[in-house]
């Protein structure tokens, strides 16, 4: 019998808080955007619910705390990148959990006129990112073989591990080059900025567009940025793929540990009990010609 695989604790855990704070933040852009019928209905409760979600959206700690945990979550999310046999494939299944989610949120968005489909959300996003950072890890693999067999020994380990943080920083810090000069800041997001002269069919998926916003939206810039910094750290953290706070591991995370072990089912139970809660709210609270129009 093989031994159990030990997990980083402290990445489940600042991944699942990371989670469970976009699920809250997710949570309270339905009650104060999504279920905008709310406001004025004269059902107190959910003209609260409205007002407390709308509150939150326009706030200063929003805008803050935010792009801290997004940064966060992407961040932990390129640190698990030393911890997977196959990226690519990794990427892939994720696409295809996005591609259902838009598939069903786009049919719920046709059948309630809802404002609920997602184009290009947080998993299409990390799908995509993850995809092309297993082609880099690829071709890094390729350089690292072709000069060996040019020098005709191998690279030291050690060597490599560096190289390879330094290349996986540089494009880093390229992509949050790149987004500083074609993407409005995170603090700024909800202004919906674009550039005119890249505006087009595709760019909407890179920097922020007004033609691209949907229930959730997260083009690739600046989170590949994050993603490809985490990965960096990783592969000098975490070379050994063990913890680095093992003294400190304990039941006390479990809460948030959890949650990050299992933070994609997190994510869309989470929307799926959020969505489905204002729905039946609605259905149960409000006159149907209010709801349905």
């Amino acid at each position: 019998m093989t031994a159990k695989k030990k997990r980083i604790w402290e990445l489940d855990f600042w991944r699942g808080l990371a989670i469970i704070l976009v699920v809250f933040d997710h949570a309270f852009f339905d009650f104060g955007r999504l279920f905008y019928q709310w406001k004025g209905c004269g059902v107190e409760f959910l003209e609260w619910l409205n007002s407390l979600g709308a509150a939150y959206l326009d706030s200063d700690v929003r805008a803050f705390w935010r792009p801290a945990f997004l940064f966060l979550f992407f961040c932990v999310s390129g640190m698990c990148t030393a911890f997977s046999k196959n990226n690519f494939l990794r990427g892939v299944k994720l696409w295809t959990v996005a591609a259902c989610l838009s598939a069903v949120t786009f049919l719920a968005d046709e059948l309630f006129d809802g404002g609920v489909f997602i184009l290009f959300g947080v998993l299409h996003c990390l799908a995509v990112v993850i995809i092309l950072y297993s082609v880099f890890e690829l071709i890094m693999k390729g350089i690292f073989l072709l000069v060996e067999k040019i020098r005709k020994k191998p690279i030291k380990e050690n060597w490599k591990a560096v190289i390879f943080f330094i290349a996986t920083m540089a494009l880093s810090v390229a992509f949050f080059l790149i987004n500083r000069k074609f993407n409005p800041l995170l603090i700024d997001v909800e202004t919906h900025g674009t550039v005119s002269e890249l505006d087009g069919k595709l760019f909407g998926m890179f920097f922020y567009s007004k033609e691209w916003w949907t229930g959730d939206y997260f083009p690739l810039f600046p989170y590949i940025s994050f993603f490809f910094f985490g990965a960096a750290l990783s592969k000098i953290l975490y070379r050994e793929k063990k913890s680095l706070f093992p003294s400190l591991d304990g039941i006390w995370h479990n809460a948030f540990s959890v949650a990050g072990r299992h933070s994609l089912a997190v994510y869309l139970i989470g929307q799926v009990v959020v969505i489905g809660l204002g729905f039946i709210l609605s259905l149960a609270l409000l006159d149907s010609s209010l709801f349905f129009f």
